[in-house]
């Protein structure tokens, strides 16, 4: 199945769309490129991008017959971004799954990384990261000034207790962390974290070969 993982089109409710005519836009344009479901991923506990999880909610439900009547499945998840807080929350995971697409801090490696994942695991939660290739500090420069970029001893232990990493379409071309992790494998699932038209971030075409390097239909 074709899948995308990652999306803020659900509207008015965080940094992505405002209307649901451009939702509806920019999902035929999904479906033209293959798309069979979707999953609208609105920002949760985000600093950057505060969202209401009652407004998420009523969203949803003034939406999702609109946005499921377009030959595409729309499932509703979010995008939260890991804080301690998070464990004492009603979480939105994705879809029917126990599935829970994480963001970091770009700036620094949170100090309760890997605590507050196995506690969210212990929950039940089944964890993703969502695009991996954007926290520098989970990388490094292998030999001299030019040498390769490789993952840094963090994203295996995160690969040992479980963690699935997503990484957006966009930065297959053009980011060197997120062609590491195709290479190595270590990248499962890919999304194209659309948020409206014009943001400069592709949409996936299913008719490329790249998107079989991944297995988003065995885990969503």
């Amino acid at each position: 199945m074709n899948i995308d993982s990652h999306s803020h089109l659900l509207p008015a409710v965080d940094d992505g769309v405002e209307e649901i005519e451009e939702s509806l836009a920019i999902l035929e344009e999904m479906k033209l490129k293959g798309l069979q479901r979707l999953y609208l991923t609105p920002h949760f506990f985000s600093p950057r991008s505060p969202t209401d999880p009652a407004e998420i909610m009523k969203r949803w439900h003034e939406f999702r017959l609109e946005l499921n009547n377009h030959s595409v499945e729309v499932l509703l998840g979010s995008e939260i971004f890991l804080r301690p807080e998070v464990l004492e929350s009603d979480l939105i995971a994705m879809g029917e799954s126990n599935c829970l697409l994480i963001e970091l801090s770009t700036q620094r490696k949170p100090h309760y990384l890997l605590e507050v994942i196995e506690k969210l695991q212990k929950k039940g939660f089944r964890i993703i990261l969502a695009h991996l290739e954007r926290y520098h500090y989970l990388f490094k420069r292998g030999g001299l000034i030019f040498g390769k970029t490789e993952p840094t001893d963090d994203i295996h232990k995160l690969r040992d207790m479980g963690v699935l990493f997503q990484v957006n379409w966009n930065s297959l071309d053009k980011d060197p962390n997120a062609r590491v992790l195709v290479d190595r494998r270590i990248a499962d699932i890919t999304g194209s974290d659309k948020h409206k038209r014009g943001d400069n971030r592709l949409i996936i075409d299913f008719h490329d070969d790249r998107y079989r390097l991944f297995l988003n239909d065995s885990f969503l």
